[in-house]
């Protein structure tokens, strides 16, 4: 990355504390690992001072350090023309695992994964409605960690609501949570493992980030089930906002005379969560909406498609002008049911008539990872609050493309 677009992306309104030598070290030490990470095993030393634009003393110690933690390993020497080889650096996967836990309505899914993103193990259980589950989840990564090869570094959970750095929900209204302080209770209950929680959609959005060497990617992920909320990745940084509530985008009001479960009048989510979508539709009506049915049943749920795709449209077109965000993805719930790519379909119709002139279009379209996307951000979340940045993970796309066929 050049010298400019480095200023663009890290820049800061105003300053409240001076650089100290280890501020820098620290932040040059995220910059090697993650020039490493997206050189995926075909970078020397060499290609790491051209890219970071470090001295060749300081690289040379930061890798030594990278190497001595085991987050780094020499991967080959590759014959050069004059001289010596090169030798290449990469990823070392075999020392540290992350596991990635997803909290979900009915059920928890926890996978463990390498360095460089390789899914080794996953698990799902069933859980209770009413309970944030630490027990089941606490249960599920010590068998995670019992038999892995190397050492648990991290645990990333995913959930649903407001979460704050401290591992705080500080609200998740569709669940009835108030001020669960899942992040301390869980690590107590892990003997200590650093555990870090993340709201859901956000999550998603890692995920993205997580297998594109993009630095800069900005994002936002539209996360749709029994709630609606957005991740937010602006230039390369996740934006949770002063009181961690950016993307609570379900209670903006739409106009709509319907009250909400919040107690509001006219939110998005009483027009454009699943279950409204769904209504009383059964597998049948579902069915032949889908196949092109003109039934009075199958009316009646394609208007509730196009009432919901119609106010989400205008939600992003929103988002898209105000944030000069381009690349939507559609995650949660509704990304993998039926009426999902539908959905989906009349949501970029309604975009492509709103793209004003020298504009790029908008589009919406489903999470790279589909269904591992939750416990793959949880995991890239551990990672970045554990290494201190989100460190490309090439194997976890490949994972997710052998999972899906």
């Amino acid at each position: 990355m050049n010298d400019a677009r480095m200023a663009a992306s890290v820049t800061q309104l105003r300053f409240t504390q001076k650089g100290t030598k280890s501020s820098l070290r620290a932040r040059n030490d995220v910059l090697v690992l993650q020039c490493v990470a997206a050189g995926e095993g075909r970078f020397s030393r060499t290609d790491v001072i051209r890219e970071t634009g470090l001295p060749t003393a300081t690289v040379s110690e930061i890798v030594g350090d990278l190497i001595e933690r085991k987050l780094v390993r020499e991967a080959g020497r590759e014959a050069q023309p004059v001289g010596k080889p090169r030798v290449l650096l990469d990823l070392d996967d075999a020392h540290h695992r992350f596991i990635g836990v997803q909290v979900a309505n009915e059920r928890i899914t926890a996978s463990r994964f390498t360095l460089n993103g390789h899914m080794e193990q996953t698990e799902t259980v069933s859980r209770p409605l009413d309970a944030p589950a630490l027990t089941a989840v606490s249960d599920m990564v010590r068998r995670m960690g019992a038999p892995t090869p190397g050492r648990i570094t991290g645990v990333g959970v995913a959930v649903p609501g407001i979460v704050g750095d401290d591992g705080v929900i500080r609200e998740a209204v569709n669940y009835g949570w108030h001020m669960v302080s899942m992040g301390h209770e869980l690590s107590e209950l892990c003997d200590g493992l650093p555990v870090h929680v993340v709201n859901d959609a956000n999550a998603v959005a890692l995920s993205e980030v997580a297998i594109c060497s993009d630095r800069d990617k900005t994002v936002a992920v539209l996360w749709i089930g029994t709630g609606i909320g957005a991740g937010i990745v602006l230039d390369g940084r996740l934006y949770h906002g002063g009181n961690f509530r950016s993307g609570e985008i379900g209670h903006i009001d739409i106009g709509a005379s319907l009250r909400c479960r919040c107690g509001l009048i006219g939110c998005l989510e009483t027009v454009a969560v699943q279950p409204v979508i769904l209504g009383d539709a059964s597998e049948q009506t579902v069915a032949g909406y889908l196949a092109g049915g003109d039934g009075q049943e199958a009316r009646a749920l394609g208007e509730r498609v196009t009432r919901a795709a119609r106010e989400v449209a205008r939600l992003l077109s929103t988002l898209a002008g105000t944030l000069d965000v381009t690349e939507f993805i559609l995650g949660g719930p509704m990304a993998g049911d039926p009426l999902g790519p539908p959905l989906m379909r009349e949501i970029n119709d309604l975009l492509a008539l709103r793209v004003m002139s020298g504009f790029e279009q908008l589009v919406l379209r489903a999470s790279t990872l589909g269904t591992h996307s939750l416990v793959f951000g949880a995991a890239a979340n551990a990672i970045r609050q554990e290494l201190g940045v989100v460190i490309t993970m090439p194997a976890g796309a490949d994972e997710a493309g052998d999972n899906a066929a």
